[in-house]
């Protein structure tokens, strides 16, 4: 059915070049405009996917900021061909392509940043791959040739030594010329005290009554007539030298031209093919832009005729109005041809259009208004009967010129006609507005149901409006065929635009008319001329119509519920999470809180035993040992385990325990049961602790991954490392590097009580540089603890600040 006339035709009405004109006008360049003006479509799945899979990654690129610049560059095609010719550029054209070469360039490496999400749109870029010739004509160029497309003075060294020395000759007739200007003898016959240029020679005006008074040659007259402008005699040598001095600038100026025109020339080819490439670019940049403005989404694309189009709107409308009915157009393999009926001013018309667009779309590489899961055949043909066609300079009516497209349509269309590849899949989509109208109805209905029929033989893709209660009849019973309508509110007595598939609609037509303001008697005049059956199955149609739009409330009243339940379990189980980690930030904060309660009852303790050191006497010493009592008494009030701790009894080795005594966690070695001491992992060390200063967390450790957890542990034989260095059987060097600050606390906590006890005269916290925080949390601490007399950061012998 390859006929161009027909496929015009139906991108005329369906105004395909309303969208080709806002597409055209996202476009940067002339180039690009133009490409899209032509856009050519599409005539296979493969390259409707390729066009779509360019759009989507130029999409992609600018929705994350990384989209190249704007393609906006000169037209220099004219410029290629005169120079091909051997014509000479002026500065202008050469600048203009020192800007095609500079984009193609930033370009190229832009995508080349992109290569792996942006394939499609490298294929169209491959002719803007970076060439070292191309880059050196562009070095040169700009090298001759400032922004404003004048030739540089450093463009070689002759043109600098020439301009200079007209230069200085200027600055020579300027002086000359102020020292005329200002002399006794022209102070009468200057019209005024300043000095011009005519045809490139320096002049003064002088009093046309007065000009004999001074030789010298009238290069112009004043308008008035009143001043002349004239060179006196004593400046006519020096402005013949200036004028000389200036054509051989101009000579090296119009050779700088030739030679770079050559150069062009010889790479006018490559040129030529860069800035289709990003003529090409600038077109799918404006597909992309379009896409975003009427929100475009990538669909599904396929050549067996499937249709399933989700919250579709109509393109056109989207970018005109604020708010567009979305609707859902489902045709698959098994349906050929859907009968849409309804009221007028339904929006039958506007589902055809588009269909119709999107089946242009989709071929055009431009991203569709509807939801990402939607689905688009690709039809390489497209024909459309839409609107009032009556051609009076043929002397046809509406009726004979509609039957005239449907006698072409069939008689290029044969049986077997399909897509490439075979089978049922339909090469054509067929939109068919209001089909045989302005005739007889009876005749009029009978025929649009033989064609009807036809075009569903013929293999097409029918999409077909009708008031014909015959064509809804004919939906309903015959396979491959199904109805469609767009909804009618019987209670506003209004169209809802939506459409509805699986369901006929009626025509509403004396209903409207009363909402129109029609006559109560009139209608009461047509209802009883309505056709007994005709007036019984709008009944049914409209009762159908209602029921359905029942149906579609609840089901979107039921979706919103299963929503709301969705996000209120959603809420609960984000409630749950916060409360649980608020319940262990509290448990975080009562462990701090006992632990300074354990460190200044240690303080304390300290104090008792200096003082008894100091004073050892009976009574001293019973002073002493009353006052341990009281603080003993008071930590065991304080620091009793939490009700949510774990019996001892009950737990196995293994299982993580806290020692009450010195605020630090550990790893049972052995079951506890029946023992007053046990043994208990804690950091490097097994320690035996008392079994009454234990509880249970509940918590389980791993003791092989616990003990990769220390520093210093290798796989291999065992080797001294800096946390392992000792005195007196207590570890007083400590690496913390790679741990949290909670996690350091907690060593550097336990590792001065250990000092304590054993008498250890220092520490040395390994903490190293990295971001500072541990550094600055364990310094911090070391600061109020009462155990630590003084601390300094270590020499550079001893690791610099990276040591405490």
């Amino acid at each position: 059915m390859n006929d161009p006339s027909l496929q015009q035709h139906a991108a005329a009405v369906l105004e395909w070049d309303q969208v080709i004109e806002v597409l055209a006008g996202q476009a940067r360049s002339t180039m690009g405009a133009e490409r899209c003006r032509a856009l050519p479509l599409a005539c296979d799945l493969d390259e409707a996917r390729a066009r779509q899979q360019e759009t989507a990654e130029l999409v992609v690129l600018a929705e994350r900021g990384d989209s190249f610049a704007s393609l906006s560059f000169p037209d220099s095609r004219h410029s290629l061909d005169r120079v091909t010719k051997g014509a000479a550029l002026d500065g202008h054209e050469l600048h203009d392509l020192s800007v095609v070469l500079g984009l193609a360039e930033e370009v190229s490496r832009s995508l080349e940043r992109h290569r792996e999400e942006s394939r499609a749109l490298g294929a169209v870029a491959a002719p803007l791959e970076q060439r070292p010739g191309l880059h050196h004509l562009k070095v040169v160029i700009d090298r001759a040739v400032d922004e404003q497309g004048n030739i540089r003075e450093s463009a070689t060294p002759d043109l600098r030594r020439l301009s200079h020395y007209a230069h200085d000759l200027k600055q020579q007739i300027r002086h000359r010329l102020d020292v005329l200007l200002g002399s006794r003898r022209y102070a009468e016959v200057l019209q005024e005290h300043y000095f011009a240029q005519r045809e490139g020679r320096y002049v003064v005006p002088v009093k046309a009554e007065m000009r004999s008074k001074i030789p010298g040659i009238v290069h112009d007259v004043s308008a008035s007539g009143a001043t002349v402008f004239l060179e006196p005699r004593e400046l006519v040598e020096l402005n013949n030298t200036i004028k000389v001095a200036e054509l051989e600038v101009d000579r090296e100026v119009r050779r700088i031209l030739k030679e770079l025109s050559g150069m062009v020339a010889e790479y006018a080819p490559a040129i030529r093919e860069g800035m289709e490439a990003l003529a090409a670019l600038d077109c799918i940049a404006a597909k992309a832009s379009f896409s975003r403005l009427v929100n475009g989404r990538t669909v599904t694309l396929n050549a067996e005729g499937r249709i399933a189009l989700r919250k579709a709107r109509h393109p056109l409308l989207v970018l005109t109005r604020e708010q567009v009915v979305a609707n859902d157009v489902v045709l698959d393999d098994s349906v050929r041809v859907l009968v849409i009926s309804g009221p007028n001013t339904g929006g039958k018309t506007v589902t055809l259009k588009v269909v119709g667009l999107f089946a242009l779309m989709v071929r055009a590489g431009l991203l569709l208004p509807c939801a990402p899961d939607s689905e688009m055949a690709v039809f390489p043909e497209i024909f459309a009967d839409i609107g009032d066609q009556q051609d009076l300079a043929k002397d046809l009516s509406s009726y004979s010129a509609h039957m005239t497209q449907m006698i072409r349509l069939l008689r290029r269309a044969a049986p077997g006609d399909r897509a490439p590849g075979g089978g049922d899949s339909p090469q054509a989509l067929v939109l068919l507005d209001e089909l045989v109208t302005s005739t007889d109805p009876a005749a009029g209905a009978a025929l649009a149901q033989a064609l009807l029929v036809e075009l569903s033989k013929l293999g097409m893709k029918v999409l077909v409006t009708t008031h014909y209660n015959a064509l809804k009849v004919l939906a309903q019973a015959t396979p491959g065929f199904k109805n469609a309508s767009v909804e009618f509110d019987v209670g506003t007595l209004s169209p809802t635009f939506r459409l509805v598939v699986g369901v006929p609609g009626g025509s509403s037509a004396i209903e409207i008319a009363g909402r129109l303001g029609m006559d109560e008697r009139i209608l009461e005049h047509a209802l009883d001329l309505l056709n007994r059956e005709d007036r019984v199955l709008e009944q049914v149609l409209g009762d159908l119509q209602e029921k359905q739009r029942t149906l579609e409330q609840d089901r979107v009243l039921m979706a919103e519920l299963r929503a709301e339940t969705e996000r209120l379990a959603g809420e609960a189980r984000e409630a749950a999470e916060r409360l649980r980690l608020t319940e262990r930030e509290e448990r975080k904060g009562v462990k701090k809180k006992l632990t300074e309660e354990l460190l200044r009852a240690r303080a304390q303790v300290r104090a008792v035993l200096d003082g008894l050191k100091q004073e050892r006497t009976l009574i001293k010493a019973k002073e002493a040992k009353q006052k341990l009592a009281e603080i003993d008494a008071h930590l065991q009030e304080r620091l009793a385990p939490p009700s949510d701790n774990v019996p001892l009894e009950q737990l196995e080795a293994g299982a993580r325990v806290e020692l009450l005594g010195l605020g630090a966690t550990g790893v049972l070695l052995e079951a506890p049961q029946g023992k007053k001491r046990v043994r208990v992992r804690i950091g490097e060390r097994d320690m035996s602790v008392a079994s009454s200063q234990l509880v249970g967390s509940g918590e389980r450790a791993d003791l092989a991954e616990e003990e990769r957890r220390q520093p210093g542990f290798s796989r291999g034989p065992r080797r001294m490392s800096p946390s392992s260095a000792r005195e007196g059987g207590v570890a007083t060097v400590l690496d913390l590097r790679g741990k949290t600050a909670d996690e350091a606390m907690d060593v550097t906590v336990s590792a001065l009580d250990q000092a304590v006890l054993s008498g250890a005269p220092w520490l040395r916290l390994i903490h190293g540089h990295g971001t500072g925080r541990l550094k600055t949390v364990l310094r911090e601490y070391l600061k109020r603890s009462p155990y630590v007399a003084t601390f300094r950061a270590g020499e550079r012998a001893e690791g610099g600040d990276g040591v405490t």
